[in-house]
């Protein structure tokens, strides 16, 4: 299935790159949504988290890919990041990939069975998984609506990066089903989100 799906999601970022991004579009602003129902009132303090959220998501993903090698530590460190961005909603663990020039590595990776940096990229992430949802459950207990507001303005700024791979689209005839595209992938979000409440802080 792991295969499968890399393979799909390799395919569609290569031949329908602003497709896939409008997809990206809606389930992000269908999660900023759900995120921002769920903050207990307007403050000062609220507004000022997201649009630090904002900015530093918005600046984030203008940045251009590093150009990193593919060694075992540096596979096990993008594993530790990429699942850290996982965590939080909005952030792609797969453009923090992209960023750390590991994204079409891993999918060779995955594709070859290659063992060694299977590895590395899996304890990698279980590693950052531990450390960092106790970090982020501690937020929450501790500000909750500063945390919540801080995801809704990281998400927003998100958005730079799927309208961006969107700016391809020169023409309306073209146009019409990438926004069709990203109102699916809204919905989508909210189909899962009433039926499993995967939403829960």
């Amino acid at each position: 299935a792991v295969l499968t799906v890399s393979r799909i999601i390799s395919f569609m970022i290569t031949y329908y790159a602003a497709y896939t991004y409008a997809f990206f579009l809606g389930l992000i602003l269908a999660s900023a949504y759900l995120v921002f129902n769920k903050i207990d009132g307007f403050s000062l303090k609220n507004l000022v988290s997201s649009i630090i959220g904002f900015i530093f998501a918005f600046l984030f993903v203008g940045l251009n890919p590093i150009q990193a090698n593919h060694t075992l530590p540096v596979i096990f460190i993008s594993g530790m990041v990429a699942i850290c961005a996982m965590i939080l909603p909005g952030i792609s663990g797969a453009f923090m990939l992209l960023l750390l020039n590991q994204y079409e590595y891993m999918l060779g990776a995955l594709i070859r069975f290659s063992i060694l940096d299977i590895i590395a990229f899996i304890v990698g992430a279980v590693i950052g998984i531990i450390s960092f949802s106790r970090f982020l459950d501690y937020l929450l207990r501790n500000h909750e609506s500063m945390t919540m507001a801080f995801l809704v303005g990281l998400m927003i700024g998100t958005l730079r990066l799927p309208y961006s791979k969107m700016s391809i689209i020169q023409s309306t005839p073209s146009l019409i089903p990438a926004v069709i595209i990203a109102i699916l992938g809204f919905f989508i979000v909210f189909l899962i989100e009433k039926k499993f409440h995967y939403i829960e802080y």
